[in-house]
């Protein structure tokens, strides 16, 4: 039996369909979108209908696609109300900020196909840096604290990352060093409410790439970010999928208690973590829907992680690893 699926990655997807594409995001897009289509191509008995932005060429499709492009005079939100029923399931992608990843989740929610992502409770939570800090700190999780920019009186001391509640990647993000900039940025920053403030926490930048149903979850790998500071702000430039860690079993622990917490996580889920030299590791976001990462994934332990969550539509996933490599994934 065929099953029909529907893959959107927002910002390749038309989510800019009528304004210009921010060139950072339509690079990690692209980068998730072809890891994506290229592991659900090898799954026996499946169809694939992907939407791409009239702008999107460079894109190599596995023989059991089709394309639905959006035109510039497209909406996609009308666009997507009117697809979804013609599919037994649905895989969306698209960034948390202004709420975006949130409102395609409830959208899609209200349809007969399932997801293969997390719930909109869930994603709501988990697309709010301050509040899913104050979730897991209250069950005794260790995260970075963080205030609202404008309600911010020097709570603790710089140096400071500035950042959305709901950002993406290390878009917008600000390193402030002393007062006087901090003055800058706020002066600089419109909409000050969605920022928060945190203090600058060294150690290790490090993501985890996970699978969650059910209030459970499963370790895929642990993999390293390679974040600059230019300017300022900061970069991420790319990342090693696949780490050698010692810490497996305590992030196993970490990932285990998340999944207890927000129980609506679902399918494949990254975590971005601090890890000090001396002292556990300190949750910066959780992201609820495939990331930058998981373009390596496949390549590093040899594992399908699409056809996974696929199957854990029935049953918890069976994580058989058939690689041991470590794979740079680069954003520039």
């Amino acid at each position: 039996m065929i099953q029909h699926i529907l893959v959107f990655e927002f910002i390749t997807g038309g989510g800019f369909s009528q304004q210009e594409l921010p060139d950072s995001l339509a690079k990690e897009g692209l980068l998730m979108l072809t890891a994506l289509v290229d592991e659900l191509g090898s799954v026996p008995n499946i169809q694939l209908t992907v939407i791409l932005d009239w702008r999107i060429e460079s894109i190599k499709l596995p023989d059991n696609s089709k394309i639905v492009r959006v035109s510039n005079q497209q909406n996609i939100d009308g666009l997507l109300s009117g697809l979804v029923d013609d599919f037994d399931f649905i895989w969306p992608i698209a960034p948390e900020m202004q709420g975006e990843l949130v409102k395609i989740t409830q959208l899609f929610e209200k349809k007969i196909p399932p997801l293969l992502t997390s719930s909109s409770q869930a994603v709501a939570i988990c697309s709010d840096k301050l509040l899913t800090a104050q979730y897991l700190s209250g069950q005794g999780i260790a995260t970075i604290s963080g205030v609202q920019l404008d309600k911010f009186t020097h709570q603790f001391q710089a140096p400071w990352v500035v950042k959305p509640k709901d950002g993406v990647g290390c878009l917008d993000s600000y390193y402030i060093t002393n007062t006087s900039e901090l003055s800058l940025i706020r002066n600089k920053l419109t909409k000050a409410p969605h920022f928060l403030i945190q203090p600058y926490l060294k150690g290790d930048v490090l993501s985890l790439s996970c699978l969650f149903k059910e209030g459970q979850a499963w370790l895929l790998c642990c993999n390293r970010q390679f974040v600059v500071i230019k300017n300022g702000q900061f970069k991420l430039e790319s990342c090693t999928v696949n780490i050698n860690t010692d810490r497996e079993t305590e992030y196993q622990q970490l990932i285990n208690q998340i999944a207890s917490i927000i129980t609506g996580l679902s399918g494949y889920v990254g975590i971005d973590i601090i890890q000090p030299k001396d002292s556990p590791a300190a949750v910066l976001e959780i992201n609820p829907r495939l990331t930058t990462s998981y373009a390596g994934i496949n390549q590093s332990i040899g594992f399908n992680v699409a056809k996974a969550v696929i199957e854990m539509s029935e049953n918890a996933p069976i994580i058989k690893k058939t690689k041991n490599e470590q794979i740079v994934v680069s954003i520039c």
